[in-house]
């Protein structure tokens, strides 16, 4: 198997907790240094951002203008939990809210007869498995 890029493996064994959206309760604001608010004019290629609680990956975006109105970003998102994508279209403004990413150097370590890769973190030794649907070459 070839060496995977360290920063497909960051984005991967970043702790679940990192993608809870936060609440409006606990006070905090969307400028934090935790959360950062962007619009659809800052989306830019490889941002992560959250949808839904989950992390995404922004693959490519491209800007329709139209003769009347405002205009459309269509944005094509990775879920880095997941592996699936998707595409969705937003009006011009619309706001998203970034993911916090924990990046941590690991060492491949194996895969098992399902595919699912095993990675050891280089300062703790604990092993973390990553399906194999989210790796990408």
């Amino acid at each position: 198997m070839a060496p995977l890029r360290p920063i497909l493996l960051a984005g991967l064994l970043a702790p679940s907790a990192a993608f809870v959206p936060s609440s409006p309760g606990r006070g905090r604001s969307l400028d934090t240094a935790l959360s950062v608010a962007v619009d659809t004019s800052d989306i830019k290629n490889g941002l992560t951002i959250e949808l839904d609680g989950e992390p995404y990956k922004v693959l490519n975006f491209s800007i329709m203008k139209q003769a009347r109105g405002a205009a459309k970003t269509t944005i094509k998102f990775k879920n880095l939990k997941k592996g699936n994508t998707i595409e969705n279209t937003y009006r011009s403004g619309e706001k998203f809210e970034t993911a916090q990413i924990d990046r941590k150097p690991s060492q491949y370590t194996f895969e098992d007869e399902a595919g699912n890769y095993f990675f050891m973190d280089s300062e703790t030794f604990e092993e973390v498995m990553v399906e194999s649907k989210v790796v990408e070459d």
